[in-house]
């Protein structure tokens, strides 16, 4: 008699889980709900697939010249890797820095690459930070090191307010702006901080709501489209005075096969390369 009880209780806990994510998921998607559209103005097909067995967790990526990128593992190694769109490899270079959690690469117009150090999952660390280096000359120009503005004390953890980890990035002007990976998938929060070796406060400057969390992201190099990357979208966003007040998105672009995508860079004004954990690179074209 027991034993039956055992299972009928268990039973109703498990049915009782289901029921409460089904209705949160519901609610996420009533409240929260968009029309993906953006199949109507771009492509996706399969581009290559990284060859080098090292780099196993492919988190970053950012055009460097010649239709070649770079990017990086999430937390193996210090290394990066220039690979191209195919995902052969061409180049490594190993930084004298420890990688934590590093995320996202992105770049400025002179070419230098901006390495953030700034995963930040459980919401733990309030001291995170960028690495800024050379590769022309494969220089180290140094650290930038930030809290945010809103998170200048560890709190318990509390699951709908985990808005202080970072997962993409981007340069404008001389400054980097950071978009959080909310772990409430409702909105993603962007802070403003300056690009050189320093210590700082990163400020806060919006909130963009969308559906997901934000994963990478890319500035087209004319500075009139922005790109934001949840797992299995992109977002689009036109921008007219480039990053001093971002729109809500024109249109998302939904792609469930890219699996955990972690990567984005502007290849020219029309394609961007996507890349995920698992090795694989996608194309994404405008029609």
């Amino acid at each position: 008699m027991s034993s039956l009880l055992f299972r009928i209780s268990g039973k109703i806990i498990l049915f009782a889980g289901l029921a409460f994510f089904f209705l949160i998921a519901l609610s996420h998607r009533q409240i929260f709900s968009e029309d993906c559209t953006g199949s109507q103005h771009f492509s996706v097909v399969a581009s290559g697939t990284i060859t080098d067995q090292r780099i196993d967790e492919s988190s970053g990526l950012v055009l460097d010249k010649d239709s070649l990128f770079w990017t990086h593992n999430d937390d193996t190694d210090s290394a990066l890797y220039l690979i191209s769109a195919k995902g052969n490899l061409k180049e490594v270079w190993t930084l004298p820095y420890r990688n934590r959690d590093w995320e996202e690469i992105t770049s400025d117009k002179e070419g230098n690459l901006y390495v953030g150090n700034f995963g930040n999952n459980m919401n733990y660390q309030l001291l995170t930070t960028i690495n800024k280096i050379d590769p022309k000359s494969k220089k180290v120009l140094g650290k930038i090191k930030f809290m945010y503005e809103d998170h200048l004390e560890f709190e318990i953890v509390n699951p709908m307010k985990m808005n202080f980890d970072c997962e993409a990035m981007v340069h404008s002007g001389d400054s980097l702006y950071l978009f959080t990976k909310n772990k409430s998938e409702r909105s993603t929060h962007v802070y403003v901080l300056p690009d050189e070796p320093g210590r700082y406060i990163a400020r806060k400057k919006q909130e963009i709501r969308l559906l997901g969390m934000v994963t990478a992201a890319s500035l087209r190099s004319d500075e009139k489209e922005l790109a934001l990357l949840t797992y299995g979208k992109v977002y689009f966003f036109s921008l007219k005075d480039g990053l001093k007040k971002i729109p809500q998105p024109d249109y998302c672009l939904a792609w469930w096969q890219s699996r955990q995508s972690e990567s984005l860079a502007y290849w020219g004004r029309d394609s961007l390369l996507m890349g995920n954990e698992q090795r694989e690179l996608f194309l994404i074209k405008r029609k």
